[in-house]
């Protein structure tokens, strides 16, 4: 041990520094920092409990460095059970209380970052990690690496706004735009395939247009996931993946040639294969990594045998986003505007309703100029209430308003029609992000009444529902800044209760809720509310992921089939995300030092191909 240290976390005298460490609160965290320069920080959120660890100047703080280049593929790791002791990689000398409190020289709203060394000369250009030492004297009283979740701008449920029916705010296309679009139905189907096969019966298109009823709707967006059975090399499954997305692409499009939004994603069916192989004599092949396994179905007698089970494997979820169509979309673009003004100079506000929604669903698909939606005049009246609601919903999410002028303008809506729930409710939603933004004192004193006289202007209790625990999120967060952690407790099993309630919940929702729960360090309620959707063929990817994520604080849980069945599947799903897990913490990893167990080793040796 250098520095003439000593492993002391069992000595008389680290006694009251681990029992302090126990009772600290799960939301006062510490960390260590490695910036590009080499500088090592140690960080503390929360200098009371900084004052109460450090109690006096016996106490330091130091830093153990590993390097990744410990985890060398093809041999052993040396793991924490058998470790000959501390360090496992190189210990900086102690920083003690007074030079700590000397160089915290940044104290913001009661945050400790102070500086304790630099990166070695011999660890220089390495994937470094550094594991927090507290000692007392020369003992070693508290010793620990980190494994980050995934805390990353955990949001509030999307709750949308309301027109003739609730339009959401999209999510981000992959350059990171919003595409706005509306829908009113949302179906999902799925489409057999044959082995070796990108075709499908021509017949069963057929049936999908009668059943879908695409004669009485639009298609505003499509999702394709196209699996293929486990067998066979993946090069040569995705390939035959990717055929079989653009076979269903292709069939929809000669029924609607304009389809524009449309999201492919490929994989192999680890999710179904493990379900199907489970109460059969194969279940052993649940221990096996995914080259073991793909090795034994090259026997073609094992192969054989599993064919019944690997056909059912062989399909495609397709998710389609439906909007109803209305005699407004046969309207040239030259006449829509004097069409719209016809139909509000005759009072037809349902006419005029539907033309507006076709002029606003040309915009967003460009095939009108975006200064169309401020050429739509509505007289401002009780009568024209729900017309001009709409417009200012399509003027807001085609980004002509902004939240600040959106918000003014319903308000002044609710002077003409004070009762309309959905002015209302579009009111609330936009409080919301006021609230956020700190840009509307006045919102969590008038929300919570505001909400809650919802249902009776006709708003479904769901909606409402969503809203109460947006409601306790935005509280709770007020609660951690004054530091009422007993607040911030109760709105925090306000909102687990009103979740268990919800009719409907959606994999964003999930991650959102989840998320949010992690973010307060409760990982086993994210567990318990994502894991039913885990072995589910059309679970979300950022799902799959997040599971991986919080099982990692569970070593007990890496032998187990739910983590095998989550780690394939993420590897599957996309293997630069899973491989990005391992890089260091403070660079945006779980941890690298989760190598050092044999289970997680194999899948990152298996699927990362890391060259060191």
């Amino acid at each position: 041990m250098p520095f003439g240290l000593v492993d002391g976390r069992e000595h008389n005298y680290c006694t009251s520094c681990n029992e302090v460490i126990a009772d600290k609160p799960k939301e006062v965290l510490f960390g260590i920092q490695i910036n590009g320069d080499g500088e090592i920080y140690f960080s503390m959120n929360n200098i009371e409990w900084f004052k109460k660890i450090f109690s006096n100047d016996a106490y330091g703080v130091t830093v153990d460095l590993v390097s990744k280049d410990k985890y060398v593929c093809g041999k052993k790791t040396v793991n924490d059970d058998e470790e000959p002791g501390l360090p496992k990689g190189t210990m900086l000398y102690p920083v003690y209380r007074p030079a700590l409190l000397k160089g915290a020289n940044t104290l913001v709203q009661g945050n400790v970052f102070v500086k304790i060394g630099k990166v070695p000369e011999a660890l220089k250009g390495k994937q470094l990690e550094g594991n927090l030492v507290i000692v007392n004297g020369n003992l070693i009283c508290f010793y620990t690496n980190f494994v980050n979740i995934d805390r990353d701008v955990w949001q509030l449920l999307p709750m949308g706004l309301f027109t003739d029916s609730l339009v959401k705010d999209n999510k981000a296309s992959e350059d990171g735009q919003k595409d706005f679009y509306t829908y009113t139905k949302e179906v999902q189907l799925e489409i057999p395939f044959e082995k070796g096969s990108t075709k499908f019966n021509s017949s069963y298109m057929h049936g999908l247009y009668d059943s879908l009823e695409l004669t009485k709707y639009a298609i505003r967006k499509i999702e394709v996931r196209a699996y293929s059975s486990v067998e066979g090399p993946e090069n040569l499954n995705k390939a035959l993946m990717k055929g079989r997305a653009d076979t269903i692409i292709k069939a929809l499009k000669l029924y609607q040639p304009s389809l524009q939004r449309m999201k492919i994603i490929t994989a192999e069916n680890w999710l179904d294969f493990f379900k199907d192989i489970d109460q059969t004599k194969y279940n052993n092949l649940k221990g096996l990594s995914k080259i073991e396994i793909k090795q034994k179905l090259t026997d073609k007698a094992v192969l054989s045998e599993m064919e019944p089970l690997l056909s059912k494997q062989r399909k495609a979820i397709i998710t389609l986003y439906l909007d109803s169509k209305s005699a407004s979309t046969e309207i040239g673009d030259e006449a829509i505007l004097s069409a719209f003004q016809k139909a509000v100079t005759d009072k037809d506000i349902p006419k005029a309703r539907s033309i507006q929604k076709e002029i606003v669903s040309r915009i967003a698909d460009n095939k009108l100029p975006l200064d169309y939606i401020n050429k739509i005049e509505v007289p401002k009246s009780k009568d024209f209430s729900s017309l001009l609601n709409d417009r200012e919903v399509y003027r807001y999410m085609l980004k002509t308003t902004s939240e600040y002028e959106a918000l003014e303008n319903f308000l002044a809506l609710k002077q003409l029609d004070p009762t309309n729930g959905r002015i209302n409710y579009n009111i609330c939603a936009l409080r919301f992000f006021m609230w956020q933004n700190d840009a509307d004192t006045l919102a969590p004193k008038v929300l919570l009444n505001d909400i809650n006289a919802l249902p009776k202007m006709g708003i479904n209790i769901t909606l409402v529902q969503r809203m109460l625990i947006n409601y306790q999120i935005l509280k709770c967060e007020s609660n951690m800044l004054a530091y009422d952690y007993a607040g911030k407790d109760s709105s925090l099993n306000i909102i687990r209760s009103i979740y268990e309630k919800l009719a409907t919940i959606s994999d964003e929702d999930i991650y959102s809720i989840a998320k949010y729960y992690s973010f307060y360090s409760h990982q086993e309620w994210a567990e318990e509310i994502i894991a039913p959707r885990i072995d589910k063929i059309d679970v979300s990817e950022d799902l799959v992921f997040y599971y991986v994520n919080l099982l990692f604080f569970k070593w007990d849980s890496y032998d187990t089939d739910d983590f095998q069945k989550a780690c394939l599947n993420a590897i599957n799903l996309n293997p630069k995300r899973f491989c990005n897990f391992f890089l260091p913490n403070d660079k945006g990893g779980a941890s690298m030092q989760l190598l050092d167990y044999d289970e997680i080793k194999a899948f990152y040796c298996d699927a990362c191909k890391p060259t060191k």
